[in-house]
């Protein structure tokens, strides 16, 4: 990087001193599809080398030059020395800039590649692709000119537009990564092993700790399941689709004495009925056409010592509900093909989302194996009863699906936030994952609104207005019916003016003191 020396000779020995600086020049401009990359008034003309007042850090890098192309040249040579390889492509795909380890990597000179089209350059490249659909790619494995390599493709956007892409490279070879995962491998090895000594047991993952929610529903729900768990007691778990049983039925595993036993777990719906009973309670050589040779532990003998999580056991065929009285009542397990019952120690836990005491009234349910199921019953809320817990919950998720996707700069703006806590959520924990996945990977804009959320839900087939009243059912009455929506509205008005009431009193177009009136009838305070 080169400069005159009597264009900085001009730039003030301390800050306030005054001194003449040199004619400002027409600034030479970085261009991308024809629009600036940069300020096109990087000179020194405004700036001092150290000011006392506050400056940004582009202001103090700045004002070093004297001039900008002496700027734009030490831009280039931090490029060159601080990125494995990389290069910009316009919004038509075709090359305007690269730097020297580009070169080197690709074997190519700059002069022969900068204005050609991408694809002319570099095989099977997708950066032409990033640079008309604004969708990043980070850690993609390419091979070039024989090697692997990883390599990230960002977008880049001007005024919500995107006006090209930048490529680079993230790993010059393919044994960088493998270190890395074999290092990731053994830090995993390393926490199994920590966790079979202590707490956690094979198959399961989460805790009370992986439980969050400040509502006094979600507490005494928790609560409930601690108590439970430092029991041998059979738990029964209910609630609707996705508000997290099997999280509850690992948790309580977790927090009891049979935490170093194994814990298995049966999805009853996802079983064939021919096949249930061999599967719960196993079988012996011979018992039927294509059983094993020597037999097979039932699903029961594996989890002895340990919990057995029956998920969906409203969907358990009535021949298989028979056997599992008999577990529950006498501890035994008799294979098919077997005369032998064998002893086992294990504590159940189910889980259902159906109405058992309907299904009991149907005869589809059996009444004395509900009244042993539902020893301790726990009711897991759903998300539409406990709307002061989404915010908890969505910054955990989005944490969650930042790591995974490797997206990190976007983010939800407080209006987005309080749409969410208004939405009824029928499908709760599972289906606000899946809203958040699809707000992260297809919005464009970093800080992500209202209005970007609706348009996800109306592409997800959720064609609901935010602020829509959730009746449940026909039964409710006109009064509760305006309460309910003066809880959301307000909830709403306070998470859009982040607590401030006066705000939030205004959003709402009535007075403060009718808006505390509300806050304390309905314990908002």
């Amino acid at each position: 990087m080169k400069y005159d020396r009597a264009d900085t000779a001009c730039l003030p020995a301390a800050c306030g001193e005054t001194a003449t600086l040199p004619e400002q020049r027409e600034s030479e401009k970085l261009k991308l599809d024809g629009k600036d990359l940069g300020d096109p008034r990087l000179t020194a003309v405004k700036f001092c080398v150290l000011p006392e007042t506050g400056s940004t850090s582009h202001e103090l890098v700045t004002g070093i030059f004297a001039h900008e192309k002496n700027f734009v040249e030490f831009l280039k040579t931090i490029i060159d020395y601080c990125a494995c390889g990389l290069q910009v492509v316009n919004k038509q795909g075709k090359i305007v800039f690269i730097n020297e380890s580009f070169t080197e990597v690709h074997g190519v000179r700059e002069e022969d590649v900068i204005g050609r089209h991408v694809t002319d350059v570099v095989d099977n490249t997708r950066m032409h692709l990033v640079a008309q659909t604004g969708v990043p790619e980070h850690d993609r494995y390419q091979d070039i000119r024989g090697i692997p390599y990883v390599v990230s493709r960002i977008p880049i956007f001007e005024d919500g537009e995107c006006i090209g892409a930048v490529g680079l490279i993230r790993f010059r070879y393919i044994d960088e990564v493998q270190k890395l995962t074999d290092d990731i491998k053994r830090l995993h090895k390393q926490i199994r092993d920590l966790r079979k000594g202590s707490s956690l047991s094979c198959g399961t993952e989460y805790t009370f700790d992986n439980i969050l929610g400040v509502s006094e529903p979600m507490r005494q729900t928790k609560s409930t399941a601690m108590q439970a768990a430092s029991t041998n007691a059979t738990v029964l778990l209910r609630g609707e689709s996705g508000v997290g049983k099997e999280v509850f039925a690992h948790s309580i595993h977790n927090y009891s004495r049979r935490r170093d036993g194994p814990f298995i777990r049966v999805n009853c719906s996802a079983i064939q009925e021919t096949l249930i009973e061999s599967e719960l309670f196993g079988y012996e050589e011979g018992a039927f056409t294509g059983a094993r040779k020597g037999g097979r532990k039932g699903r029961f003998e594996q989890a002895d010592g340990g919990t057995i999580f029956l998920d969906e056991i409203g969907d358990m065929p009535l021949t298989a509900q028979v056997k599992l009285l008999r577990v529950i009542q006498e501890g035994e397990v008799d294979r098919l093909g077997s005369e032998k019952r064998n002893q086992v120690d294990v504590r159940i836990i189910a889980a259902t989302n159906r109405n058992l005491e309907d299904k009991v009234r149907d005869g589809s349910f059996r009444e004395d194996l509900f009244y042993r199921l539902n020893v301790i019953p726990i009711m897991i809320p759903p998300l539409r009863h406990i709307p002061e817990d989404i915010p908890w919950l969505v910054k955990s998720l989005w944490e969650k699906l930042s790591r995974r996707h490797g997206i990190h700069h976007k983010r939800l703006s407080h209006a987005a936030m309080a749409a969410m806590q208004m939405l009824p959520w029928k499908g709760n924990v599972r289906e606000m994952q899946n809203v958040l996945e699809r707000l992260m990977i297809m919005c464009k804009v970093d800080e992500i609104g209202e209005e970007e959320l609706r348009r996800v839900l109306l592409q997800g087939g959720v064609c609901c207005d935010l602020m829509e009243i959730d009746g449940e059912d026909s039964g409710m009455t006109l009064d509760m019916l305006v309460e309910r929506t003066e809880r959301r509205a307000i909830r709403y008005a306070l998470a859009v003016g982040e607590g401030n009431r006066s705000a939030a009193a205004k959003l709402l177009g009535i007075s403060r003191p009718l808006f505390y009136k509300k806050l304390a009838k309905y314990g908002l305070m």
